[in-house]
């Protein structure tokens, strides 16, 4: 049986990233949800974002763990679904492409589903999270990043490979679980041999 596929879903901050990939968890049986944070909080705890070597420590840090996840036999039927924000910057980490990498080196089919919302409900989504929270909670700060970056799409960056699979899903006035049915039903389009993880 081929592998199942690797995931990851984009959008800016608070559109509704971990909510959705968590009901699309409930509909594919047995997919994994790889929350970005455990990637990160490792690194956060020893420097600072803007610390020389932040970013490639991140990295070196990362994608190993990716390179593990895609090609592990044991999780070879099990469909990955990760989560992150993306902006178009060409001298940032791409951690999109990384995923990429390390889906293709697994055999995985490697789907990207880039999230939006209107400002004004991705202000309220953003607003309404726990205070506790890690995640940006800050409307000002959501405000400049959707001002001045754009989401980072594999296709518009002209990244073309048959490979990749990238879809845009506007969940403005639907719930996480409608979001994740309509994704199943793109994804049904997925060339995966046997393809149990879409027996939903």
């Amino acid at each position: 049986m081929s592998p199942a596929p690797f995931m990851v879903l984009n959008g800016y901050p608070g559109v509704g990233k971990s909510s959705v990939a968590s009901a699309l968890q409930d509909v594919i049986p047995g997919s994994k949800f790889l929350q970005n944070h455990l990637l990160i909080e490792p690194i956060a705890a020893l420097l600072e974002r803007e610390a020389p070597g932040y970013r490639d420590l991140r990295r070196a840090f990362r994608t190993p763990i990716l390179n593990s996840i895609a090609t592990s036999s044991t999780l070879r039927e099990h469909t990955i679904i990760a989560t992150y924000y993306q902006e178009t910057l060409k001298d940032r980490e791409m951690y999109l492409k990384e995923c990429f990498e390390s889906a293709k080196r697994g055999g995985r089919p490697f789907v990207v589903f880039i999230l939006n919302c209107n400002p004004e409900e991705n202000t309220r989504r953003l607003t309404g999270r726990s205070v506790s929270s890690s995640k940006l909670t800050d409307a000002n700060i959501l405000k400049e990043i959707r001002r001045n970056h754009v989401v980072y799409s594999f296709f518009d960056d002209g990244f073309k490979a048959p490979d990749v699979r990238e879809y845009q899903l506007d969940i403005d006035e639907i719930k996480p679980e409608e979001a994740a049915h309509k994704m199943l039903g793109l994804l049904k389009d997925v060339p995966v041999t046997g393809a149990t993880w879409l027996a939903a």
